[in-house]
């Protein structure tokens, strides 16, 4: 499969600040940050890496700090053996 991206996003910590902040539904996490709901799906299921807009919204409607945001957004892609 060739070389792995070297970053990933944390979903499981991501998902995680979602239910802690009672925005668990993709739809309301969207009308929180005003992300499209189809990108937040995407980015969750790792299908695409969130742009830095993305980010910044999601930073600012979870109440994300950046160096948290960091870890979550640029997690090291450690495959599983």
């Amino acid at each position: 499969m060739g070389q792995a991206q070297k970053y990933r996003v944390d979903v499981v910590e991501l998902k995680k600040i979602m239910v802690e902040q009672n925005l668990d539904k993709i739809i309301d996490l969207s009308a929180a940050s005003t992300v499209d709901r189809n990108t937040l799906s995407k980015v969750i299921n790792e299908d695409i890496k969130p742009s830095t807009t993305v980010i910044e919204k999601l930073m600012s409607a979870l109440h994300i700090q950046p160096e948290r945001a960091g870890a979550i957004f640029f997690s090291p892609d450690l495959r599983n053996t």
